[in-house]
């Protein structure tokens, strides 16, 4: 599946670096198929036992887009957008949220049907949906106006609607801003893995549920403070989960897991941010962060 890295570079390279540009017909299906892997692969940075414990995508889906790889299109019943990102230079980030279709007057499924896929590079961002259960696909616009992508058949001009932003980008990756069209039928996040529980005090310093969910990690209480006066840390830790490290950055009104996986590639990501080192003594030892720049 070379073949996609080599046509996603000749046409988002441009957009990467702020460039507008105009994505032709023909090469629409294989940045949608693009993206497609890339989410895709992205999942299978988590650890064989977060993946053992139901995390991550059904190993058919792998399947069915490698089955696919001579027509260099995404699985079907998918819908591909692409934006503008404005944010922190050179930013880049991959996100796979789970999705379920909800009817009024039923309950949430036991399960999810789908996935919102979200890439950013740069200053391009590109975000699409899969059903994975075909009898509940619903045609699906979202809220930020930005063109279709597949399908299509029409050139598409980059860029074009509302420029997303890093506050608004949460909300986009977490499938917030996807709509079906027509009817009363609502796309959500399965809450089982959009919805973790509240963050607590305990003993001095502030317990965040991992992103396991069957082990919490811990930071200073000050940090805390600082956030409420606008000043933001980055910082690295870890779980009792084997070779799972973490890169946390803390905001206005949360802490943002911005990374996940082996400690070498957290700590490679965490060296890229820019901000001054602090280290932090309080009831646990001596912390280490970053303070990040405005």
């Amino acid at each position: 599946m070379s073949n996609l890295e080599t046509v996603a570079q000749r046409v988002l390279t441009p957009l990467i670096l702020d460039k507008p540009g105009i994505i032709a017909p023909e090469d629409q299906a294989a940045i949608a198929a693009w993206v497609h892997k890339t989410a895709l692969t992205a999942m299978l940075l988590s650890s064989k036992e977060q993946r053992e414990n139901g995390y991550g995508l059904s190993p058919s889906e792998y399947g069915a887009l490698y089955e696919r790889r001579e027509l260099v299109q995404p699985l079907d019943f998918s819908q591909f957008w692409i934006g503008r990102f404005e944010g922190v230079k050179g930013f880049s980030a991959v996100r796979v949220t789970p999705l379920t279709v909800r009817i009024p007057g039923f309950p949430e499924p036991p399960l999810p049907q789908g996935y919102a896929m979200t890439v950013v590079l740069g200053a391009v961002l590109l975000h699409g949906v899969r059903f994975i259960t075909p009898g509940l696909r619903v045609d699906t616009t979202t809220d930020l106006g930005m063109p279709p992508l597949w399908p299509s058949d029409t050139p598409v001009t980059w860029p074009v609607g509302q420029t997303c932003t890093e506050k608004s980008l949460l909300a986009l990756a977490n499938g917030h801003t996807l709509s079906a069209t027509g009817g009363e039928i609502r796309l959500q996040p399965w809450s089982q893995a959009a919805h973790l529980p509240r963050s607590a005090f305990e003993n001095g310093s502030v317990k965040v549920p991992a992103l396991c969910r069957k082990h919490d990690i811990y930071y200073p209480a000050v940090l805390l403070r600082e956030a409420h006066q606008g000043r933001f840390y980055a910082f690295i830790t870890s779980c009792e989960c084997t070779g799972t490290a973490y890169l946390i950055q803390t905001d206005s009104d949360r802490v943002r897991f911005r990374g996940t996986g082996e400690p070498e590639g957290i700590a490679a990501m965490y060296a890229e941010m820019d901000g001054d080192e602090f280290v932090i003594e309080d009831q646990g030892g001596e912390f280490a962060c970053k303070r990040l720049l405005a």
